[in-house]
């Protein structure tokens, strides 16, 4: 009986396969839409994981300098704390030793934005400015200078207006004043290049410009020793901070030898050494201005991030030295 079951077999197999032939043959057999739909989603997704395996790949392939490291709270070992009211975030606080010399990476640096510098760093008539005024439309997208966290988001009506503090792993922190918008909250983490907030003319401002300043340990440092103001690239890969020299740039002596100067001779400065400017009075050139004070055009031009084209103002102050 078994065995003359098992004579079936051969014929049974040869009418499925004789089956599963005529179907291939025949060209007007339909597939369901649904069937279809599972098909193209399933190519679709196998095509998306090749090209994301290829992307993991060509990642892991990649050679040359590594990512800005990140830090949950930046620079710790410097700052001792985590203030988040402050822009100096020194003030108010127990003295904390500030190193006397320090070389501060500046590999990598993005340009938060790129224009002409409205107003250089240096002292005003009444008042010390403490980063420099770069022009830009209201709107326009303000990047981070370096990876790091979101230290102050706040708004002061008579001087920064919408304003952010970031704190970065190289000790610097960096200053985005007269915003209009913010694209980070307080303590977010940012990458170096990360849009951060949108341009704008808010707080203490006669339109729209960014106020950018580079703070170590609350020391104002003149953007225009780390920047070159026309490319906005860093002038080297490290910048050699001096306490003693840049507080000597901040002093009141300074501003004090600048209102007497401009008062008897027209000049910004006495010759002492220090830092020196020049208020513009009508008729100067940056060229009558250069052989005033024994410089040349184009060292006027990187210290006051200024083309040799550029029209002066009159009672704009010239930094000469």
């Amino acid at each position: 009986m078994f065995i003359r079951k098992l004579q079936w077999l051969p014929g049974l197999t040869a009418m499925v396969l004789a089956a599963a032939t005529d179907i291939q043959a025949r060209p007007n057999i339909t597939v369901p839409d649904v069937h279809r739909q599972i098909h193209a989603r399933l190519q679709e997704e196998q095509e998306n994981n090749a090209l994301f395996q290829n992307m993991v790949d060509s990642l892991n392939n990649l050679k040359g300098e590594p990512e800005e490291p990140f830090e949950l709270y930046p620079a710790l070992d410097l700052y001792t704390d985590w203030d988040d009211a402050h822009v100096d975030p020194l003030a108010g606080k127990a003295p904390i030793p500030i190193p006397a010399e320090r070389d501060i990476d500046l590999s990598h640096f993005v340009a938060p934005i790129k224009g002409r510098i409205n107003s250089p760093y240096g002292w005003r008539r009444r008042r010390m400015h403490k980063g420099v005024d770069i022009q830009l439309y209201k709107g326009d997208t303000v990047r981070a200078a370096f990876s790091g966290r979101v230290r102050i988001k706040k708004f002061e009506r008579r001087g920064y207006g919408y304003y952010l503090v970031l704190r970065h792993s190289n000790g610097l922190e960096t200053v985005y004043g007269h915003l209009s918008r913010f694209l980070v909250e307080q303590d977010d983490l940012v990458k170096a290049g990360q849009p951060i907030a949108l341009g704008g003319s808010t707080g203490r401002s006669t339109g729209p410009h960014l106020h950018l300043e580079f703070r170590f340990m609350g020391i104002a440092i003149d953007p225009a020793k780390i920047l070159d103001l026309q490319t906005f690239e860093p002038r080297k890969p490290q910048y050699h901070f001096v306490a003693a020299v840049e507080k000597q740039a901040q002093t009141g002596a300074v501003g004090r030898n600048s209102r007497r100067t401009n008062s008897s001779r027209g000049s910004a400065a006495a010759d002492d050494g220090t830092t020196g400017y020049h208020k513009v009075r009508s008729g100067d050139t940056l060229g009558s201005i250069a052989r005033r004070y024994g410089t040349s055009v184009s060292k006027l031009c990187r210290l006051n991030g200024l083309r040799s084209s550029s029209t002066l103002r009159i009672g704009q102050k010239i930094r000469y030295r």
